[in-house]
């Protein structure tokens, strides 16, 4: 069995909603979207390409300070919240820093 992912034309109805149309040679098996795999049925729930333990996995917060000094982007990043408040606060003080943003992200705890 060969599997072959082909991009989908604009005159597909299902252009845009999915990345490919998966097939084996010419008898197409079901759609491939960036979540996982879907029948090719319009409107079908997506199967379960991704386990559902993945609700398990332990996290962590990874805190990401973006800012400028005299117009030059500058990024920190943090894991204490507490750390990059203080931070924060210093900064905000500071006549030549200015745009400061925090982003939040989830990274995998070690």
């Amino acid at each position: 069995m060969q599997i072959t992912y082909q991009k989908l034309g604009s005159d597909h109805p299902m252009f845009g909603k999915v990345e490919y149309l998966v097939a084996d040679g010419t008898q197409p098996l079901c759609y491939k979207t960036k979540d996982g795999y879907i029948p090719l049925e319009e409107g079908a729930a997506p199967a379960a390409a991704v386990p559902q333990a993945q609700a398990e996995v332990a996290t962590r917060d990874l805190y990401v300070l973006s800012f400028k000094v005299n117009g030059e982007a500058e990024e920190q990043t943090f894991t204490s919240k507490k750390k990059l408040d203080k931070t924060v606060a210093l900064y905000q003080d500071k006549g030549f820093i200015s745009d400061i943003e925090t982003k939040t992200y989830k990274v995998l705890a070690n």
